[in-house]
């Protein structure tokens, strides 16, 4: 079957664009140009309007289904269509594969509740996309409503597990698929598997940089059709605050037309929202392009999520103005593991966390601050009790604490007010044996290691009390206490509790036991304990709790 292949690129410096099809080869000719028409036998010059300073060139064929292509300016190349809709891998580097646009999907129903988002890699989870699907019933039943992909742009990989390298933007990346030609529709399937589910779908984006990279690597598309897409500083050298050699130039106009157009194909199948990778580089122009993107996702109805820095810019908080958007808040990470291992001097800062950063958000922070200990960049949970680490906030802990320090750290962030986040497995300890950085690693190490389910299922079902008790008791209206009835914030103290909505939450992170009296009126009853208390005192309701070292204590009041 034919479909019609639309090449639309931009090359302002070519002076011959052609389209190899199969073998093939086609001239594109420059946008306004004429047909060559004839009198008598004289050819008359096409028209070419080159009023913009940015020559586009274009092409319509009739070509097979499944036909593979590739662009070439003035004999460089193979190089990709910046707006393919299917890439394939070759020993000869990444082509072009036409096909038809894949049918629009309808996105989910509205969640039954405020969103909890379950981190996955597609192959780490399940395989692949078909894969993926036999195991949503386990994150419905933990009682997270969201999953987040992590990247399913095309890229190789033969050198990169993650994602985070796409070819192109606004295609889906074959090597999921367990039928590669329909990628995308398998995609699709599991986004319509995730709604029948009540989950919502969010995609991990990358439009700060290519996998293109730095110009000592092969030229793959944009160094070949239109370099100016990639920003440079004044003296001609390549920006790289994305730490990969090629960071996408926001103000150009063509960067923002391919940035709406994968959005827009990604939403047509059902995505219900978008994290952006290093989604500060996105800024660099003033923020035309965010407010471009904001203004898009209010009319398609997805959600945004910022991971709001990169190598030279840091906008957690009031430096990312767009109130539309949640945001990765990396201060909750690194002042929730700080307290748990024991560091001094944390209290005060955990305090604001819990109560969703106002110190960063103001009174926004519930709705802004997407809280997350764990993501699939660092050690995951299980391993931050394994690995001693000051960058990581990490301690090896011992096993005989290692599932206490896991409910603790889950406690925290499931009660806080914000939107929590881990990453797959946390939630049975899933392992990298202590590596922290696996994008290139495909294999036993970075996939979910199912059988761990079983050995693991106490602090499963931990979690899932944890967010059973977060939906029927939703974190607001928080007082603080400590040991006795003020907060102690003073730089040796390790303790602290809060009253919120029904619930009372006792955290001990110093390693001796410690007595907490209950200073809120109520019929308070230990609902969860993540090591049991030495001891408890009060006949109508507790009234004081002795925590175990290095324990947290849930209790709820039903008056």
């Amino acid at each position: 079957m034919d479909v019609a292949l639309r090449l639309s690129v931009r090359a302002p410096r070519g002076s011959r664009v052609e389209v190899v099809v199969d073998g093939a080869r086609h001239d594109l000719r420059p946008a306004g140009e004429t047909a060559g028409e004839t009198a008598g036998d004289t050819a008359v010059e096409p028209v070419v309007d080159r009023s913009d300073a940015v020559c586009r060139w274009e092409a319509t064929l009739a070509v097979a289904e499944g036909a593979r292509y590739w662009l070439e300016v003035d004999g460089v190349g193979p190089l990709l269509d910046p707006h393919a809709l299917d890439v394939v891998g070759t020993d000869e580097g990444p082509v072009c594969v036409a096909r038809a646009p894949w049918l629009p999907l309808r996105q989910g129903a509205p969640l039954a509740g405020p969103p909890v988002v379950y981190e996955l890699h597609v192959k780490g989870f399940g395989g692949t996309y078909r894969g993926c699907i036999d195991r949503l019933d386990h994150v419905v039943s933990v009682g997270a409503n969201v999953i987040e992909l992590m990247p399913v742009h095309p890229f190789d990989a033969t050198d990169n597990y993650w994602g985070y390298m796409p070819w192109v933007w606004g295609a889906v990346h074959r090597g999921f698929a367990t039928d590669a030609e329909s990628a995308a529709e398998e995609l699709g399937a599991l986004i319509s598997a995730a709604h029948d589910r009540g989950l919502h779908v969010w995609l991990d984006v990358v439009f700060n940089h290519t996998g293109e990279g730095d110009p000592s690597l092969p030229t793959r598309s944009f160094r070949g059709l239109d370099p100016s897409v990639y920003r440079r500083h004044p003296d001609g050298r390549p920006a790289d605050d994305s730490g990969c050699g090629n960071d996408i130039e926001p103000r150009h106009p063509w960067v923002r037309e391919l940035v709406v157009e994968a959005l827009d194909r990604y939403a047509d199948l059902g995505i219900d929202g978008f994290r952006f990778d290093l989604a500060s580089l996105l800024t660099r122009d003033g923020g035309g392009l965010v407010t471009l993107i904001t203004e898009w996702a209010a009319r398609r109805g997805v959600a945004l999520v910022a991971e709001p820095w990169d190598l030279g810019g840091y906008q957690v908080g009031r430096g990312w103005p767009w109130p539309e958007w949640m945001q990765w808040n990396d201060r909750f990470r690194d002042d929730v593991r700080s307290l748990v291992r024991g560091e001094p001097g944390q209290v005060r800062a955990v305090r604001r966390r819990v109560q969703g950063s106002p110190d960063l958000f103001g009174t926004d922070g519930p709705l802004r601050s997407l809280n997350f200990v764990t993501a699939h960049d660092g050690l995951t949970m299980h391993d931050l009790t394994v690995v001693t680490s000051d960058r990581h906030r990490s301690w090896e802990c011992g096993p005989a604490l290692r599932s206490q320090q896991l409910k603790n750290l889950f406690t925290i962030l499931l009660l806080s007010a914000g939107t929590p986040m881990w990453v797959m497995g946390d939630e049975f300890a899933r392992t990298q044996e202590g590596h922290d950085n696996p994008y290139d690693i495909d294999g036993p190490l970075s996939w979910v290691d199912w059988s761990r389910a079983a050995e693991w299922a106490d602090l499963t079902e931990y979690v899932r009390a944890l967010l059973q008790l977060r939906a029927a008791h939703p974190p607001v209206r928080f007082a603080f206490h400590g040991v006795g009835r003020d907060l102690d914030e003073s730089y040796e103290s390790r303790s602290l509790a809060w009253s919120s909505n029904g619930l009372y939450v006792m955290v001990n992170a110093w390693w001796e036991p410690l007595e907490f009296g209950v200073h809120e009126p109520g019929d308070w009853r230990l609902v969860l304990a993540s090591a049991p208390p030495a001891s408890t005192s009060g006949a109508d309701g507790l009234s004081t709790v002795t925590l175990a070292p290095r324990s947290t204590v849930v209790l709820r009041t039903g008056a």
